[in-house]
């Protein structure tokens, strides 16, 4: 186990990937839990995708979903919750609110073609982005997520618990599925840090103090590291 200030422990096999806050992450929630919501949402009825679409998303979203609003769903509360639970999830997301959770799925010829996301739902801004995989990578074929930016596309087929974090700000699409169908669930965060690059130097230096504290203890350094980060966290927390 690796220790994270603050935020609990990370288990070994727990992987992240970290890149201009665009965050992999691995294992978030168990095998034995994935299972029991694939076999609770069999028999949903999940509606078209449409729904919840912009007037100009609605012409590229062909998938289907169900909103955490429909009956506050239990299996959509348990990923939630598994979600919450991160430590890395809590300490590079500084999650304030979560919003508009849904499970999604999308069946062969299905796919979310470019579209940017609503900067403002329910109320409340969305600064980070999330995918959270529920689907085996072997059952399924496509289905990437693919995030735009200047230097070009870059993608990611998730597995089952999986997690990508990203800034909302990005056009993305998810490429049609060939085979299989691809569940996941979908949702947005508001930030205790506003600005990425925020949450980036914030993350940074609980690295560095976890680093320091493994390798020396509490030693001067790492108090020194724990009051920047605490005193940048008092400064610009929202």
């Amino acid at each position: 186990m690796m220790r994270l200030p603050y935020s609990g422990t990370i288990d070994s096999d727990s992987q992240y990937h970290l890149d201009f806050m665009i965050i992999q992450l691995k294992n978030v929630v168990d095998a034995g839990t994935l299972e029991a919501v694939r076999d609770s949402i069999k028999e949903e009825d999940f509606l078209s995708g449409t729904h919840s679409a912009g007037r100009a998303a609605r012409e590229v979203k062909n998938n289907q979903q169900i909103r955490y609003k429909d009956s506050q769903h239990s299996a959509i509360k348990l990923l939630l919750s598994a979600l919450q639970r991160h430590p890395v999830v809590a300490q590079a997301a500084q999650p304030k609110v979560i919003i508009n959770p849904m499970l999604n799925r999308y069946t062969p010829g299905q796919a979310y073609g470019w579209h940017t996301d609503d900067a403002i739902m329910d109320g409340q801004r969305t600064d980070i982005s999330f995918t959270l995989g529920l689907t085996p990578l072997d059952d399924y074929e496509g289905g990437e997520l693919v995030l735009q930016d200047h230097s070009g596309d870059r993608a990611w087929r998730l597995g089952a618990g999986e997690l990508l974090l990203y800034p909302s700000h990005y056009l993305h699409q998810v490429t049609e599925v060939t085979q299989g169908q691809r569940l996941a669930l979908v949702g947005w965060m508001q930030s205790r840090l506003r600005e990425s690059w925020q949450r980036e130097i914030c993350f940074d230096l609980a690295l560095a103090g976890r680093t320091e504290y493994d390798q020396n203890g509490k030693s001067a350094q790492f108090d020194r590291l724990s009051n920047a980060l605490q005193n940048l966290l008092r400064h610009w927390v929202d």
